[in-house]
């Protein structure tokens, strides 16, 4: 069986799209995702290595990165018009995620979610109902357009005296240094021509970032020097207005003070400040402030239950 790619797609490198599935118009498939028995219609949004299998995803759904949903050969995810399903956040088989819902970055869905319903967690609850302006639906073809348009779309060049173990996606305004060490596969997108002139990734010396790293510096990353960001750390700088339906941008810029510590797999979701010296410990999940010298684990929140749902990449 072959699969269905709309023309209009755009569907980035080192993505695996398996025969039976199928790509609506004006979707955007990020680096790294894999696709499998699944059918998604026009204007969807899927971050960066994402993982789908046997779902249903309707028009104008946001996916944000690493998200794990559905199960190879079990019961098929649906997930209704307008949801947006947070960074890491995981849905297991045979769940339906209803329209407008959101599901918090990290949260695990193990039932069903009612429409327009905000879940956090894992297992996932209910935190509130959205209440929003019914203004229009996403659509993400003026930006699609802008990244065909780029020259250097996932191909710009390291800083002077940094290092890289290669084979990932470079896509951002990078600075810094000298002494940075980038381990293999790492993923680096935001720059100031974007949606915030913030935009980028501002690094320390002697800096170490993980294999497989994302880094999401569309609403900025500052890290300091000595800070060392484990394999898999997550980082994302941008959220979007659950007040509308259309979901608008807000930058959410992240700060990595001197010699914080991040560890592998954890999610950092911005606004947020790690004071020097902080520790996150591996796999947690931070929406929020984390003070100088301090030591966070599990999934931490020191902003608003609102600000927590604001959760994507």
């Amino acid at each position: 069986m072959e699969h269905s790619l709309a023309p209009t797609a755009l569907i980035e490198g080192h993505t695996d799209v398996a025969p039976g599935t199928t790509v609506g118009p004006g979707t955007w498939i990020r680096f790294g995702t894999s696709l499998s028995g699944s059918a998604l219609a026009g204007g969807v949004f899927v971050g960066f290595r994402c993982r789908l299998d046997g779902v249903r995803v309707a028009g104008g759904c946001q996916i944000a990165s690493l998200a794990r949903i559905g199960r190879p050969g079990a019961a098929p995810v649906a997930i209704g018009a307008g949801a947006w399903i947070g960074a890491r956040a995981v849905v297991e088989p045979g769940v339906r995620i209803g329209p407008g819902a959101v599901v918090a970055a990290g949260a695990h869905a193990v039932e069903d979610v009612p429409a327009d319903a905000i879940v956090v967690g894992r297992p996932a609850r209910v935190l509130r109902r959205r209440e929003v302006v019914q203004d229009e639906v996403p659509d993400f073809t003026a930006i699609i357009d802008r990244v065909r348009a780029r020259g250097d779309a996932g191909r710009v060049p390291l800083p002077a005296h940094w290092t890289s173990d290669g084979g990932g996606f470079l896509d951002a305004a990078l600075s810094g240094g000298p002494g940075v060490r980038l381990g293999a596969g790492v993923i680096a997108m935001g720059r100031p021509d974007g949606p915030s002139p913030r935009g980028g990734v501002r690094v320390g010396a002697h800096v170490r970032i993980g294999a497989g790293a994302i880094l999401e510096g569309s609403g900025g990353i500052d890290i300091g020097s000595e800070a060392d960001l484990g394999d898999g750390v997550l980082v994302v700088s941008s959220g979007h207005d659950l007040s509308r339906r259309s979901l608008p941008w807000q930058d959410g810029p992240v700060r990595v003070g001197a010699g914080v510590v991040i560890g592998a797999g954890a999610t950092i979701v911005g606004p947020c400040r790690l004071g020097d010296g902080a520790i996150v410990a591996p796999d947690s999940v931070v929406v929020g402030d984390v003070p100088a010298g301090g030591f966070t684990a599990g999934v931490i929140s020191t902003a608003s239950p609102a600000r927590q749902a604001l959760s994507r990449s």
